[in-house]
């Protein structure tokens, strides 16, 4: 199993966990309160998500249906579902599931609304 940093910026980092026997990968967020990660679309494999610590606001489908999710909560994502989150507190969040090259693909409506989210933090 090997831990490697993917990604760090002002709203946390990105890490992967590789080398395990079921998933490809296991991606760690820890995301700061009112920050915004995802965006995405995976048209293959479910998705699963588990907050550790902290609060989310998990938002899905074409619709927008929103869940909060707080430390030892966990939803499914079914495949061709899109989706992000917002941190409502400091969080970490575990996502695994889809491969990494799925998470690649975006959901160009939610990718903006994430951007707009971020950029807002930013003034």
């Amino acid at each position: 199993m090997k831990l490697t940093e993917i990604h760090k910026d002002k709203r946390g980092e990105i890490l992967s966990v590789t080398g395990l026997k079921k998933f490809e990968e296991i991606t760690i967020f820890t995301t700061k309160a009112t920050y915004a990660r995802g965006g995405c679309i995976h048209k293959k494999n479910s998705e699963h998500l588990c907050v550790v610590e902290g609060k989310i606001n998990y938002v899905y489908e074409v619709y927008q249906h929103s869940k909060i999710l707080k430390a030892g909560q966990s939803i499914t994502i079914s495949p061709n579902t899109p989706h992000y989150f917002i941190a409502l507190e400091d969080s970490v969040v575990l996502e695994w599931g889809a491969t990494a090259k799925e998470k690649k693909e975006k959901y160009l409506k939610f990718r903006e609304i994430v951007e707009k989210i971020n950029e807002k933090n930013k003034s």
